[in-house]
């Protein structure tokens, strides 16, 4: 089997960075772990500086073209984690680094780059042309390009994080290891060390449903574009796999899983409730597919590569959480307009346990009887049980209630 990178130049690589770089925690998932003799255990870059595996492949590329790098600077093309790295890395090295981002980028995650001392120009409503500016100033200029994944030096760098997988103990019992996949360096430079290292280890990619691009040219073995939407997983929405890479990807990837956004905000929230983390959606995205029973081994280490989630989307995604979980919940109640009437009501839902959120009290509307309000609420409870003993509660009492979504 031919792999995309050699183990040889990964080992060079860990030992190039470690100066530079932490070495992360594995831990065992608990929410998973022990149910039907599962076991599951997260590699967690998140814990890594810029809270990304993206500042290894960078470390790497740079360290090996350093004299380039410090005579001409380095460029790159990035709309977030690196972006970051290569910021991060260079502003250790004392190198100026330019970084360009498309217009839309979050102003979040321009403050980050900026804030590691990286010039930021915004090119491009995409990232394939921010990429084309980024390459006319290297050509330009005579400064260093470093790819976020088309590059042998990144794909060693981002190995490493599989050696460090590989030398806890936990890697014996492993027979799965899921990674996330956009432009694929993270998949092709980790499946070539545990392969060579565990031959019988099956390597699993996961992409989301609406950034297909990956997922549709691995089923059909060539090269498939894919529209992308909005997703959770914005740091590996690719439209269109690079050919190069889809041929590596191929050559030492078992399957990959495609996960809608509902999952994936699922594994967002479980992560945080659960194992006390905060992961961005490509981090949580191999959580996801274990979550849908996708792979079928017992024995699974999954790579969070990130925890770059900005607070809103962040927020958004809890409060999904408890929605699916029947703790936060609105409701309509129609009553009769008098006074003290929303005084009985929230008596009720006083005595009932119910937290109460917002209130919304409606009198202009012709969807209520004259004489009658309608006053919508937003409840915290203590699950779904718990709903519907505030449901009885509150029919019992003679009030109208229509559940809302």
């Amino acid at each position: 089997m031919a792999f995309p990178v050699s183990i040889e130049s990964v080992r060079a690589a860990e030992a190039r960075i470690a100066p530079y770089i932490r070495k992360t925690p594995l831990l065992p998932f608990d929410p998973l772990t022990g149910r039907d003799g599962r076991q599951t255990w997260m590699k967690c870059e998140l814990f890594q500086t810029t809270g990304s595996f993206k500042l290894r492949g960078a470390t790497n590329c740079i360290l090996q073209n350093l004299d380039q790098a410090k005579q001409k600077g380095v460029v790159a093309a990035s709309a977030g984690n690196h972006a970051q790295g290569v910021a991060a890395i260079c502003n250790k090295l004392g190198i100026r680094a330019t970084i360009v981002m498309p217009k839309a980028t979050q102003p979040i995650k321009v403050k980050n780059t900026q804030d590691w001392g990286a010039r930021v120009e915004l090119v491009g409503s995409v990232y394939d042309e921010s990429f084309e500016h980024a390459l006319a100033i290297s050509q330009r200029e005579g400064s260093l390009l470093v790819h976020p994944f088309r590059d042998p030096h990144v794909m060693a760098g981002q190995g490493t994080v599989a050696l460090e997988l590989a030398a806890e103990k936990e890697f014996l019992q492993m027979d799965a290891v899921v990674i996330a996949i956009g432009g694929g360096g993270l998949i092709s430079g980790c499946a070539s060390v545990l392969k060579t290292l565990k031959p019988g280890i099956k390597v699993y990619g996961v992409t989301a449903k609406n950034a297909p691009s990956l997922y549709k040219s691995f089923k059909a073995k060539k090269i498939v574009e894919g529209e992308v939407q909005h997703t959770l997983a914005d740091t590996i929405a690719t439209k269109k796999a690079d050919a190069k890479m889809l041929e590596g990807v191929l050559s030492c990837v078992d399957d990959v899983f495609s996960i809608s956004e509902e999952m994936i905000a699922h594994a967002i929230a479980l992560l945080a409730e659960k194992s006390k983390l905060v992961v961005e959606g490509a981090g949580a995205i191999g959580i996801a597919a274990l979550i849908e029973n996708l792979v079928p081994e017992k024995n699974v280490g999954v790579i969070l590569c990130g925890g770059n989630i900005d607070l809103v989307s962040f927020s958004h995604v809890l409060e999904r959480g408890l929605v699916e979980q029947g703790r936060l919940v609105r409701l309509s109640v129609t009553a009769i307009d008098r006074p003290g009437g929303l005084h009985q009501l929230t008596e009720i839902l006083a005595k009932g346990e119910a937290n109460i959120l917002q209130v919304f009290h409606q009198r202009t509307t012709l969807d209520t009887a004259v004489g009658e309000t309608k006053i919508e609420l937003q409840l915290e409870t203590k699950g779904v049980e718990h709903t519907q003993e505030i449901l009885h509660a509150l029919t019992a009492r003679g009030l109208r209630v229509e559940r809302l979504q």
